[in-house]
């Protein structure tokens, strides 16, 4: 796979995690990833008004990027006591954060094959309309994101 085709992946899933939190974040935050998944599976069912293998792949994408997610977390206490060291540190431990940077890299390169494939699992499952709903959705997404700032 090359770079860029890597990091437009990264992007996608970036931007759907972000869409994701922001349409969670008003049902309280107190809800398990799980729970947000399942309740993100829901709307876009109901939305796109997906038909059973749709709503099969949606939830392949979901599981993915669920199990992702806390792969990300479990290690999450671990990174942040190792940078609060590294910035504890009259100088900066430069192998030490650039070894952080490539652990973190050689994670999305591995589980980047397999979101890749989950999205495109789902995006080829829908029809024509579906597909030009969602992106008018992805747009306006975009434009009100950039009208916050």
């Amino acid at each position: 796979m090359k770079k860029s085709a890597k990091y437009i992946t990264i992007a996608i899933v970036a931007l759907g995690v972000t869409s994701a939190a922001f349409a969670f974040g008003s049902h309280g935050w107190r809800m398990s990833p799980e729970d947000r998944a399942e309740f993100m599976t829901g709307k876009i069912s109901e939305k796109l008004e997906l038909n059973t293998t749709q709503q099969q792949n949606l939830q392949a994408l979901s599981a993915t990027v669920l199990d992702i997610m806390n792969d990300v977390r479990s290690g999450r206490t671990e990174h942040m006591e190792t940078v609060q060291q590294l910035l504890s540190e009259p100088t900066l431990d430069q192998a030490k954060a650039l070894e952080i940077i490539r652990q973190k890299t050689e994670m999305v390169n591995a589980k980047a094959p397999e979101v890749v494939a989950s999205i495109a699992g789902f995006l080829d499952s829908l029809d024509d309309a579906q597909k030009q709903q969602l992106r008018e959705h992805m747009k306006n997404r975009m434009h009100h994101r950039h009208q916050e700032h």
